[in-house]
This record gives C-alpha cells, structure tokens and sequence, in this order.
C-alpha cells in the first residue's frame, strides 16, 4: 500500500473487539471515546444521519457521518465488532467494522472528501481483512494513515 489515505484517526478513538448487542450500543459506546465531545449531541446528529437512511454500505461496513456545530476540523472513531451488528446495511450482511466520521457544520467539502476518501479504501477486501485482523489500536491507526 503505498498510497496515503491520511484519515485522522489516533488509538485512543479506536475500539476493537467490541461486544455492543445492537447498533445503537454500538455507536454510544464510539460517541463516549469522544472524551472531548458531548456524547449525547454526537449520538443525536449520528441517529439523526441514520434516520435518513442506513449508512452500511455493504460488505461488512458502515460509516455513520454527520456534522456538529464548534468542531475544528474532522473526527474520526472506528470500531471493530468481531460477530458483527445487524446495521441495515444495503446488502443486509452483518457488520464488522465502523468507521464514524464527524466534520464542522459549515465544511460540506470536508465532508465529502473524507466520505468517498472512506468509502474507496474500505471497498478494498485487503483492507477490510487488515482492519479486522488487527491486533491492536495502533495497527488500525497505520491503516487508515496507509502507512
């Protein structure tokens, strides 16, 4: 892999093995790994996303996104479910790695970027294999970065 994906994620919004019972458990547990954020708002605008629609795009993925007033720029978490959620994903597979993806309320090209930025590298089957056998947080972080 040589190419440098850059998403900004760092170890401590990575939680692996997760055993949440259903998606919503899922994405309250990555909201309280926001320690800077307000939890209950990050749930609110991601429920809020998925109230438009599932954000599982298919093969054992979802990236729920949504924006937020007084951010300073993006804010990746990731969770990695070994059995896998029932997320209501497109092709009604289980879902095994999440990828949350929060931008500042007035960046739409931010957003945009990151989501097809997202959406083209867990596309991959080596990557998603990679992010599902990692061993630890960090393994995960130099993922994304494409180091």
């Amino acid at each position: 892999m040589n190419e440098t994906f850059g998403i900004p994620v760092t170890p401590d919004h990575v939680l692996m093995g997760s055993e949440a019972q259903s998606k919503r458990a899922l994405l309250t547990e990555m909201a309280g790994m926001l320690t800077s954020m307000d939890p209950d708002l990050v749930l609110e605008v991601i429920m809020a996303r998925e109230q438009l629609g599932s954000t599982g795009m298919g093969h054992g993925v979802a990236i729920p996104h949504g924006r937020m007033k007084a951010l300073n720029g993006p804010v990746v978490a990731v969770a990695i479910h070994e059995q896998g959620l029932d997320f209501d994903a497109i092709d009604d597979a289980l879902v095994h790695i999440v990828v949350m993806l929060l931008v500042p309320d007035d960046d739409s090209k931010v957003h945009l970027e990151l989501l097809a930025k997202l959406a083209r590298l867990l596309q991959q089957d080596a990557v998603r294999t990679q992010l599902r056998q990692a061993k630890d947080a960090e393994a995960v972080v130099m993922l994304l970065l494409g180091k």
